[in-house]
């Protein structure tokens, strides 16, 4: 039931942040859509936006969706169920039996999943299955006539920054340090990004790449390594809010239903680059966000620093971490629509349902 609930939220969200006259909607009218990753946080926003388009403007839009557990997608997002549009391919992202029909457009998003990075997945294993995975859905393109793939990639591809830049444009040629054996995750995408150039160079479909920053918003993980989702909930939960590290690292939040309204054009309409920052550019100190969560949230309740140096879990330690996302907004005249307020807000209910 509260699986239902939870949905159902983000079912309303979408309907809010999507309207009919979007015109990448007309793009996927009797298209063929084939999507990797649909079990993460991306997906778990995707899927529905495909599901309210489908019913509202009868666009004839066919999804597969690949994922390693159908039963578990299905949970974890019930209005699957009862959608004819919808197919699901169980397989891994590196030997799935790629299906010999064509599709129109692809999303590739799969990678290690946010609990295995959690629970100590290695760089190595993360390395292998972005790589790996990355070629074997390219072949597939390649094979079936694929008009046009969309790479969901990484900042973390950026590397360490100089201390005087504070926010990171696509031109940025700084790289992870092939030394540091934690960014096996920013490695892998730039080897991904590599092969998605070349196979669009040789086989003439077209590709993109949104490099991804930080996301908030109702699915977000409040259990992991997430701050934004621990800080939610432990101002719901808990005596305090704790930030592990010294608060000082800057962050930006792009709320999750508008990274899904920028991801759309992308995928849907011919650009002047390969590459694109996706998030937001408005930039908050972790320890300014768990301010701002508690005073939303629990006025009453302590903040605690605990001051570990360098704390980081899955990749290398980042104190900037914010996009530069003009190439977005000339482009396509986007913006954020929600505040990180409101984003903080809507957590709140989520974790609550």
């Amino acid at each position: 039931m509260a699986s239902f609930r939870k949905e159902q939220l983000i079912l309303t969200e979408t309907i809010r942040m999507f309207p009919p006259t979007e015109s990448y909607w007309e793009a996927l009218r009797n298209t063929r859509l084939f999507m990797t990753g649909a079990t993460g946080l991306f997906g778990r926003w995707l899927l529905p936006a495909a599901i309210h388009a489908n019913r509202v403007l009868g666009l004839n839009l066919s999804l597969v969706v690949l994922t390693r557990n159908a039963a578990a997608l299905r949970n974890s997002i019930p209005v699957l169920k009862n959608e004819d549009n919808i197919h699901i391919l169980e397989g891994d992202v590196k030997q799935f039996a790629s299906p010999e029909t064509h599709f129109d457009y692809i999303i590739h998003g799969a990678t290690t999943s946010a609990h295995e990075t959690f629970h100590g997945e290695t760089s190595l294993q993360k390395f292998n299955t972005l790589v790996d995975g990355t070629r074997h859905v390219l072949e597939c393109a390649r094979r079936v006539g694929t008009k046009r793939v969309l790479f969901l990639s990484s900042g973390v591809v950026y590397g360490a920054l100089p201390e005087d830049l504070l926010s990171i444009p696509e031109t940025f040629c700084g790289a992870p340090d092939t030394a540091d054996h934690r960014t096996g995750l920013a490695q892998a995408k730039r080897a991904a990004e590599y092969l998605c150039a070349e196979y669009s160079h040789l086989y003439g479909f077209e590709a993109k790449i949104a490099r991804c920053f930080s996301f908030a918003g109702p699915g977000l993980p409040t259990d992991l390594h997430y701050a934004f989702g621990n800080f939610i909930h432990q101002a719901l939960h808990n005596e305090k809010i704790v930030v592990q590290g010294d608060g000082t690292p800057v962050r930006s939040y792009l709320y999750l239903g508008d990274l899904t309204r920028w991801l759309l054009p992308l995928l849907t309409q011919t650009t002047s680059h390969l590459i694109y920052n996706v998030g937001s550019d408005q930039a908050v100190s972790i320890r300014t966000l768990a301010e701002t969560v508690r005073d939303i949230l629990a006025p009453t309740k302590e903040v605690e620093i605990m001051g570990r140096p360098a704390y980081s879990i899955g990749n290398s330690p980042r104190n900037c971490y914010v996009p530069a996302v003009s190439r977005m907004r000339e482009e396509f005249s986007i913006a954020e629509s929600t505040s990180l307020a409101d984003i903080i807000r809507l957590s709140a209910d989520f974790e609550k349902a």
